[in-house]
């Protein structure tokens, strides 16, 4: 009987704990959130933008911004959580209701996203962090395909060129978070087709 019993305790050791093994192993890859190479987004057609490195903003900036996103005739509202350390970029999208729809954490050097819910737009949430880096960033530096125009009257804004063409246009409704003002701002955007 107790011989039999012995086999039966290594009969279980040697099944269970490497099935043990593998259990963990996978709960903790399924834990993980996506973790992607860089490449500059498509903006608009013919225009990448190579996202800027957080400590590019040379501040601490922690704001809570109401967007409103259209793209081909629909129009979506939604809040954004912005945070931005000289380690990483946090912008965490929120419904109206304040439901977490998606975050997106860049580092300088990789980028990871997480979706919370149905994302109702065929482009990414970083796109949006694009975005937000050109309406805040003091200084955006020259990148291929593309060059900014600011413009001081009779609104503050800046204008996204390609081949003199507009392709993106933010305005301020008061001074520019760089020139000491609250960051309020709405963006014109054609995003690729």
């Amino acid at each position: 009987m107790q011989a039999q019993r012995k086999s039966s305790i290594l009969l279980f050791s040697h099944i269970f704990v490497p099935a043990l093994g593998l259990v963990i192993l996978f709960g903790l890859f399924a834990c993980t959130q996506k973790t992607q190479s860089v490449k500059p987004l498509k903006i608009a057609r013919d225009v990448n933008f190579s996202l800027l490195s957080p400590e590019s903003f040379g501040q601490s900036l922690s704001l809570l911004q109401s967007l409103e996103i259209n793209y081909r005739g629909e129009s979506r509202q939604l809040l954004a959580q912005l945070e931005i350390s000289s380690n990483n970029i946090t912008l965490v999208g929120l419904s109206p209701l304040g439901n977490r729809l998606f975050t997106v954490l860049w580092t300088g050097e990789s980028l990871s996203e997480k979706y919370f819910a149905e994302w109702p737009f065929p482009f990414s949430p970083k796109h949006i962090l694009a975005d937000v880096q050109l309406a805040l960033w003091l200084k955006i530096p020259q990148q291929d395909g593309f060059k900014i125009r600011e413009i001081q009257s009779p609104q503050m804004r800046r204008e996204i060129l390609r081949n003199e063409e507009i392709v993106m246009r933010i305005s301020y409704e008061t001074r520019p978070f760089w020139q000491g003002g609250n960051h309020h701002s709405t963006f014109g955007t054609r995003l690729p087709a």
